[in-house]
């Protein structure tokens, strides 16, 4: 939802204005339609944060149909900061919630209802077949659900990922009441939780878990993509391919920071130092060992590009891996895209133009859509529009003017700021 009108709309409706949201389904009444994801206006999913009893009421008498919001909070996503009162509200006006909406609402009553009709249902698959106890809001719908049976450690079936894992974020409270209760522990619980005891006992069971990130293939925590799977539920929950004494370190845990990096290989800790940006560390480790560049295998160097991604955009650490060492053509490992496609992608100038500047090349095509960085562009610009604020008719100069190759198809884009550059630098060289 990054359409700007869709998130003006968000907006009003996270400050519960009301009378704002009504001008706004008024004025804009055809757009929204064309722009909604289902066959009724408004889809469900955009009331996730409607925080009142008068907000949903409007949003009924404007197309939003009691079967929608059936189906919509049906599998449990995104309900955690859903208001347990309107939620209470729509149930009498005739909406259905499963164990795993009850779970994830709050509501205690309505999960116990469930439950004792069909007890079986605490084993029951949502979203992502993910069981009720995945998406449990709180202490007693979490309680209710282990006093009801629920198994402590079943996976969900895109992300192979626990309950503890899937509410680590939302609910850390859940997390630490699931693991007390026996359920298996890993180091990024230990680490988000700022349980310094826990990661003890971890890393002295299993050294190497010092070593593990998020996202990589080679760890049991994968990306998206590994094995034909969504990767581990930690990308949405912890963040995208952060490492333990990374999260500790984001989080103000120093001292749980500080006994991770004592029991981290050396290149572990170069790649931590690296991503965040902490240069007299990075610096420092490779005075002391001159060969670490040599030592990073494919996912290592592929950090680079990760950082040019949207979930990591991190110019300064790429910047600081570039002068260390880090191949600046080094592609992701997940999906193979380069530095320069995922900087093309997020709109950012200054982050393509630092790539040229390093050499990075122009015309290499990435392994899935055979585009250029160019051509990654164009798509988010004109047709993923995940990013209203990149400027992305400077990325197409820079790029056109280092050289790179303007594809049949390409031009006019479907963007005048895009299209001006290109005219005008195609013109040049012919």
């Amino acid at each position: 939802m990054t359409h700007p009108l869709l998130i003006t709309l968000q907006h009003e409706i996270e400050s519960d204005n009301v009378a704002a949201v009504a001008a706004l389904l008024d004025r804009h009444r055809e757009q929204l339609e064309a722009m909604a994801s289902s066959s009724c206006f408004p889809p469900a999913h955009i009331i996730s944060s409607v925080q009142s009893i008068r907000m949903v009421d409007l949003f009924l008498s404007n197309g939003l149909t009691i079967k929608s919001i059936t189906d919509w909070w049906g599998p449990g996503f995104g309900l955690n900061k859903f208001s347990t009162k309107v939620a209470e509200h729509l149930i009498q006006r005739g909406a259905v919630v499963t164990p795993h909406a009850a779970a994830a609402l709050g509501l205690v009553d309505q999960l116990r209802g469930l439950l004792k009709q069909q007890p079986e249902l605490v084993h029951a698959k949502g979203g992502d077949g993910a069981r009720p106890l995945h998406f449990a809001r709180n202490i007693p719908t979490a309680s209710l659900l282990l006093e009801t049976g629920a198994e402590l450690d079943p996976r969900d079936d895109d992300h192979d990922s626990t309950p503890a894992q899937w509410r680590i974020q939302d609910a850390p409270d859940v997390t630490r009441l699931i693991l007390e209760k026996g359920a298996r522990a890993d180091i990024f619980a230990a680490a988000a939780l700022n349980d310094i005891k826990l990661a003890r006992v971890l890393i002295s069971e299993n050294p190497t878990c010092t070593t593990y990130r998020i996202g990589n293939n080679k760890g049991p925590f994968p990306g998206i993509g590994s094995g034909g799977r969504g990767g581990t539920i930690y990308q949405w929950t912890l963040g995208f391919n952060q490492a333990p004494q990374e999260i500790a370190h984001h989080r103000g845990h120093q001292e749980m920071f500080d006994r991770l990096m004592s029991s981290t290989p050396l290149k572990e800790q170069f790649l931590i130092a690296c991503m965040l940006v902490n240069r007299p560390l990075a610096e420092a480790l490779v005075k002391k060992s001159p060969d670490l560049i040599g030592q990073l295998n494919d996912e290592d160097k592929g950090l680079l590009a990760k950082c040019c991604w949207e979930t990591n955009l991190n110019k300064e650490a790429v910047r600081l891996m570039l002068d260390v060492g880090f191949p600046v053509d080094a592609p992701e490992f997940n999906h193979g895209f380069l530095p320069l496609h995922n900087a093309a992608w997020c709109g950012d100038p200054e982050l393509v133009e630092l790539l040229l500047q390093r050499g990075h090349p122009v015309d290499r095509r990435d392994p899935t859509y055979k585009a250029t960085a160019l051509g990654f562009a164009i798509h988010s610009c004109v047709t993923a529009k995940r990013h209203p604020e990149g400027d992305f008719p400077s990325v197409a100069k820079l790029l056109l003017e280092a050289g790179t190759p303007l594809d049949d198809g390409q031009y006019p884009s479907g963007d005048e700021g895009i299209d001006a550059e290109i005219k005008s630098v195609v013109s040049v060289r012919s």
